[in-house]
């Protein structure tokens, strides 16, 4: 699997190095490896979502404390599950709406319109309805003002508008719509990582993060993404093989 992306082998190795000084090249390179073997699982078990009769999906999947997304779901404003680039976020969200949880996906667009569709009707097939946001939020606040568990990734590069927070030990650009968006609607935040065990997954759910109103909603982004990129660097540090090291992650400097 490790031979299927050499042209960002040396991004992955290169992002390895800032986050892990300490340990060998060696490593470094045994991360890299079954980050790769991790990600072939990954495809391989999305695909099975294809088939007309899928297996259930506890299966593949524990849950875990659901009971955090019926606290997020009770206000009526939705509930935002966001993960990362990080173990099978796929597979988790199949486990939710397996578990009668009305979920929504936010797919990114793919340059191959048939990967597109492909990918949107693999999610339907597990009960995931998919929407793109692309440069506007609005499809998304319409599917959390319909009280949808929205489930997304926000742990790539955040361009010269993100806030810039500590992540792995360098400054890195956090998407800032998307919390400024939560701190303007006032929907709850879940944290959520599915976590390999052996042949099998395990969903890690968090506390929801309400947003506090009463102050500066730009300060109220700037904390719900410092709490979202701090549990992110958490499960990466603790399982490195799990995240998506092929990203430019830190392609977005701070200003000087």
């Amino acid at each position: 699997m490790s031979e299927w992306v050499p042209i960002r082998r040396e991004v992955a190795l290169a992002n390895l190095a800032a986050a892990f000084p300490e340990r060998s090249a060696a490593e470094r390179r045994d991360i890299y490896r079954r980050m790769c073997e991790l990600m072939g699982m990954t495809l391989a078990e999305f695909a099975r979502f294809g088939r007309s009769h899928p297996e259930p999906f506890s299966s593949r999947i524990t849950m875990g404390d659901v009971s955090m997304v019926d606290r997020a779901l009770a206000p009526g404003k939705g509930a935002l599950l966001v993960t990362a680039h990080f173990g099978n976020w796929e597979v988790m969200a199949a486990g939710m709406a397996e578990h009668g949880y009305p979920m929504t996906a936010v797919a990114a667009r793919q340059r191959n319109p048939l990967v597109e569709r492909l990918f949107n009707d693999y999610r339907r097939n597990a009960r995931i309805s998919s929407i793109n946001v692309g440069k506007s939020l609005k499809p998304l606040l319409k599917a959390l003002q319909d009280g949808a568990c929205v489930a997304t990734l926000a742990d790539q590069d955040g361009g010269p508008d993100g806030f810039f927070l500590p992540f792995l030990g360098r400054p890195a650009s956090v998407q800032a719509g998307l919390f400024r968006l939560l701190a303007r609607i006032g929907t709850p935040m879940v944290t959520g990582f599915a976590v390999r065990e052996n042949d099998h997954w395990r969903a890690e759910l968090h506390e929801p993060e309400f947003p506090r109103s009463g102050g500066d909603p730009e300060e109220e982004a700037r904390r719900l993404a410092a709490v979202y990129s701090a549990r992110v660097e958490e499960y990466v540090r603790r399982y490195p093989d799990h995240w998506f090291w092929l990203h430019r992650r830190w392609r977005t400097r701070p200003p000087s």
